[in-house]
């Protein structure tokens, strides 16, 4: 137990210790889809189309898995803070068998997704580029599932540090497979944008083996059981998981139609869209780290028993990502142009319209910022309570019945064009914050109550 440092002292330090690695690791993540988009631009619009679309139908149906799998996270966490260990690896065991039988329809509707585009009115060329783009990228999706199992038990563990260097080192990786592979390079044929799908698909079957390797020779071995007791463990990840995917599917497919809908305003409204998203997409990785910090601290201290420090961990991860996107915000609010230069020439009087949009949208993502973070790590630190239905419910009313109709309405029938369409964007963020966040309350409560257990200061993480 700590006696040197406050309860909330050392709960903030322990919070970054986990949450800083992840951060940085979902920001390498996006380092590698940055990396394929500018490569595979070298070869031109139709290529680079091909791709992008790809990458995104490939990333979106891996995201809804992967939100399933997020159980893993707090089922392995509670498991090591009461230290049962052989659960916390039957669990893992538990994942692995969902991951791969996951895997098996994302494959499927990759492999007949050009037929699909043609059926929607696709040139064929343009489905055909997208098919041998998908036809490469399709076989990572086992390892990328994998993958995130394994990730997901090494963070319930604390070991977030690996979890951090393996995306770190596989950039430059992605990048000469990329070189190779796209432009033919090493005596390997150039198969262009196809070769982006399967650089990615490579590495992230590297990525694997690096998680797998590293838990072998572990000094402190977390063993990942495949035994029959391991199919008990899957129906308490997909009671907890299956809503996870449903409310990650109601929050991409919000940004999705929303894009498809800011098309309809024009080329500079969806170009000013697409410019302030990406930027206020850097900011949520750290708020995106620390709701996944939430959700093993969290479930760590209620696996010890201590419902105190749980609710302690909960409320420290939100009051530090809150004040990270309100510093953000200030950015945003002072520094629109400047940021916005980044991305676009200034001096071009053809820009001129789209940074006119980009300005107002600026202003409006700072509110966005805030509620955004705080309501992912909300509802990161309820995964850790296993609360994961409410939290859908809670979303799918925020975002679709409040959120997109009140974009629509401010859109469209009241004229504001792309301003509508984020104010509705970011009232829809703030109700789910908000009702997420007083959600969090109540649980925290309510099992303070349950299981009356003394305000006891946050343990220590393990080594």
């Amino acid at each position: 137990m700590i006696r040197d440092r406050s309860p909330i002292a050392t709960e903030i330090r322990a919070t970054v210790a986990v949450a800083a690695p992840l951060a940085v690791a979902n920001l390498a993540q996006m380092a590698m889809g940055l990396t394929n988009t500018i490569m595979v631009g070298y070869l031109g619009a139709a290529s680079l189309a091909a791709a992008g679309l790809g990458g995104v139908l490939y990333f979106m149906l891996l995201m809804l898995c992967q939100g399933v799998l997020t159980a893993v996270a707090p089922l392995a966490a509670h498991a090591i803070g009461a230290e049962d260990h052989p659960t916390a690896g039957r669990v893992a065991g538990a994942g692995l068998i969902v991951a791969a039988v996951l895997a098996v329809p994302v494959i499927a509707i990759l492999t007949i997704m050009p037929r699909l585009l043609i059926a929607l009115g696709y040139e064929p060329a343009l489905a055909a580029e997208i098919g041998d783009y998908l036809q490469m990228i399709r076989w990572g999706a086992p390892a990328f599932l994998g993958f995130a199992v394994l990730r997901f038990l090494l963070v319930a563990m604390f070991r977030t540090r690996i979890v951090m260097l393996v995306p770190l080192l596989a950039i430059p990786i992605n990048v000469a497979l990329n070189w190779a592979l796209i432009f033919g390079h090493f005596g390997l044929p150039a198969w262009g944008s196809a070769g982006s799908g399967c650089a990615t698909a490579i590495v992230q079957w590297l990525t694997l083996l690096c998680f797998a390797g590293y838990m072998l020779t572990m000094p402190t071995r977390m063993p990942v059981r495949l035994a029959v007791r391991v199919l008990s463990e899957i129906p308490r990840i997909l009671r907890l998981g299956l809503p996870i995917g449903a409310l990650l599917g109601l929050e991409v497919g919000l940004f999705a139609i929303t894009g498809i809908v800011m098309g309809l305003l024009g080329a500079d409204a969806l170009g000013a869209h697409q410019l302030v998203l990406n930027v206020a997409s850097l900011s949520f990785m750290v708020p995106l780290g620390l709701g996944q910090a939430a959700t093993v601290r969290v479930a760590f201290q209620l696996g010890l028993g201590v419902p105190a420090a749980a609710r302690r961990a909960a409320f420290v991860a939100v009051a530090l990502g809150a004040s990270f996107m309100t510093a953000t915000a200030v950015a945003l609010l002072l520094l629109p142009r400047t940021i916005a230069s980044a991305y676009i020439d200034l001096g071009d009087p053809a820009n001129a319209g789209l940074i006119a949009i980009a300005v107002q949208l600026f202003t409006i993502a700072a509110l966005f910022q805030i509620f955004d973070g705080v309501q992912v790590i909300a509802a990161g630190a309820l995964r850790g309570y296993r609360d994961t239905t409410a939290p859908m419910l809670l979303a799918a009313i925020g975002y679709w019945a409040i959120g997109f109709v009140c974009s629509w309405l401010l859109a469209f029938p009241l004229g504001l064009g792309a301003v509508g369409l984020w104010f509705g964007l970011a009232l829809g963020l703030g109700i789910v914050a908000i009702s997420l966040t007083l959600r969090l309350r109540f649980r925290a409560r309510a099992q303070i109550r349950t299981i009356g257990a003394p305000l006891l200061a946050t343990k220590e993480l393990p080594a």
